[in-house]
């Protein structure tokens, strides 16, 4: 079988080609530039040349830009906070590792992702190197957890399609970390010791406030406003960086904020203010430009609703007819999870289906714009969406 690895230039997308490649199966890589200076070229030189296998570059800067980093400085912007690597899995990666894999003549996409993927009815699970085809009608594709849930990604890659999924192997599903390290340190890779990657992807040394700054008045805007072609007031102008009203839960005001971009839900430190106790942001009000701040119980919810919502192991109509459901919402990717309900159904417009949420027990800090994603007592994917 002939398989396309999306390759990184770290120690996991390399030890999946590998394996992979010690399978039998014939391995090509492929790189994509979607950031400035992602592209880490001599790295990947010497992986190819140590595993032996041709990789490929592919640019897509342009697009990322227009679908991943524009969608992610809109919604800090509107007072949302983003989760562009979910957004990314979905729309960008995978969709162009498919394009890439036709234009070569692959049979499949492989990643370094640390997830399974299951079949719905009869729930089998494919294993890490078996191929696939295409699902039966009685046959839904969807993520599963990793059996390594120290390194699980699966809540990451809840938008991919059947059609993505039908497609995938993921070598590493469900090894432990220090072994495929030591797979690479028996094999002398230069990156059986490099960290993992934390951060997006797109901001380097910088914090996100800083880069949506440079986003919107260009990365020499300091020096525009040190020779006056930019002045403190342009910046301000801005509403989302303009100062404006912190306010308690019942609408008093507090004091005054620096701008709505520089606040999280659940956030304490940097309020740059001193109330005499510990407050936290519990939400903010974009359109009266307000920080809204309360103690930690506040923050306390069991009721969301979600948008956007992408359907895996069970249909839109299978969970409209069945509200008895009990799931597994993740709400962050390191939240473990929570007993959950749909508990209403409605449609924000013709296109866009919501689903009202209800969990067992208190979450903190549910946070409008991060993924929630639904899972069965099996580990497998049922849904998920963008919370609202």
């Amino acid at each position: 079988m002939k398989v396309l690895v999306a390759m990184s230039g770290g120690v996991d997308s390399t030890v999946a080609a590998y394996l992979l490649k010690k399978s039998g199966h014939e391995v090509i890589g492929v790189n994509f530039a979607f950031a400035s200076d992602f592209v880490e070229t001599n790295e990947l030189l010497d992986i190819s040349k140590s595993l032996n296998i041709k990789i490929i570059f592919r640019d897509y800067q342009n697009e990322f830009k227009e679908k991943i980093i524009a969608s992610f400085v809109n919604d800090y912007e509107n007072g949302i906070t983003p989760n562009p690597c979910a957004l990314c899995n979905g729309i960008m990666k995978f969709e162009k590792l498919l394009q890439v894999m036709k234009e070569e003549n692959c049979d499949m996409i492989a990643t370094g992702h640390y997830a399974n993927i299951a079949t719905i009815a009869g729930a089998n699970v494919r294993g890490a190197l078996v191929g696939a085809s295409i699902a039966s009608p009685q046959v839904r594709y969807c993520i599963k957890k990793s059996k390594n849930l120290q390194k699980d990604q699966s809540y990451m890659l809840y938008r991919l399609t059947e059609d993505q999924l039908s497609h995938i192997i993921f070598p590493l599903s469900d090894m432990d970390k220090n072994e495929v390290r030591k797979i690479a340190l028996e094999l002398g890779l230069k990156v059986a010791e490099k960290k993992d990657s934390q951060d997006v992807c797109f901001i380097k040394d910088i914090d996100y406030k800083e880069f949506i700054k440079r986003y919107e008045f260009g990365d020499d805007y300091r020096e525009q406003i040190a020779t006056g072609k930019l002045k403190e007031d342009d910046i301000t102008s801005k509403k989302y960086f303009s100062k404006g009203e912190f306010v308690d839960i019942n609408g008093k005001v507090l004091g005054y904020h620096d701008g709505i971009i520089n606040y999280t839900c659940g956030q304490r430190k940097g309020l740059n203010i001193a109330f005499g106790e510990r407050k936290f942001v519990v939400s903010i009000d974009v359109d009266k430009n307000q920080v809204i701040l309360g103690s930690n119980d506040d923050l306390m919810s069991t009721d969301f609703s979600i948008h956007d919502v992408v359907f895996s192991g069970i249909s839109k109509e299978a969970l409209i007819s069945d509200n008895s459901a009990i799931y597994i919402a993740k709400l962050r990717y390191r939240h473990d999870g929570t007993e959950c309900k749909v508990v209403g159904i409605g449609e924000s417009n013709k296109r866009d289906l919501v689903l009202k949420c209800h969990l067992q027990s208190p979450v903190r800090a549910i946070t409008r714009g991060q993924s929630a994603v639904f899972y069965d007592k099996d580990g497998n994917i049922m849904f998920g969406g963008r919370i609202i």
